[in-house]
């Protein structure tokens, strides 16, 4: 990728491509990270409902007040509990630093396309789509179009 950059375009240019490809991979760093966080909290959920039916609610012959005494006095089920809490906290924290990334990336990406007229020299503006062939092929960033 540098060797194209080295080629096609001036120092500020490439400075800029390098730090939208770095958020670029932050950001796929927080996406990935947040979908697996994801999968985790959803398989532990399913499997706290299955336990809480089947040690508190069948045994206690569906009575609400019997269950939740039962769900309060053990010891390892607030445990579990609790540990729901911290993932989903976990889960909240990681989203928004997604969402944090992807807007940043979203924005330098969307400021590149503006400054592109600005910044591609006039002899090297017909060889910019390169670049942005290359960019699109390894790191999946669009830079023809500002919509996501």
């Amino acid at each position: 990728m540098m060797a194209v950059l080295e080629e096609q375009v001036d120092e500020a240019m490439k400075t800029m491509i390098c730090h939208l490809i770095d958020k670029k991979l932050k950001y796929d760093h927080y996406k990935s990270t947040h979908f697996f966080l994801l999968s985790i909290f959803i398989l532990y959920t399913v499997t706290m409902l299955f336990l809480c039916y089947t040690l508190v609610i069948i045994p206690n012959n569906f009575s609400m007040i019997n269950s939740l005494t039962q769900l309060l006095g053990s010891r390892y089920l607030i445990f579990l509990f609790l540990a729901g809490v911290f993932l989903f906290g976990v889960l909240k924290y990681y989203f928004d630093k997604k969402e944090k990334a992807e807007a940043e990336f979203h924005d330098l990406r969307c400021e590149l396309i503006e400054k592109s007229q600005e910044m591609w020299r006039k002899e090297q503006w017909g060889n910019r789509h390169k670049v942005f062939d290359q960019l699109k092929q390894k790191y999946d960033i669009n830079m023809y179009y500002e919509s996501k």
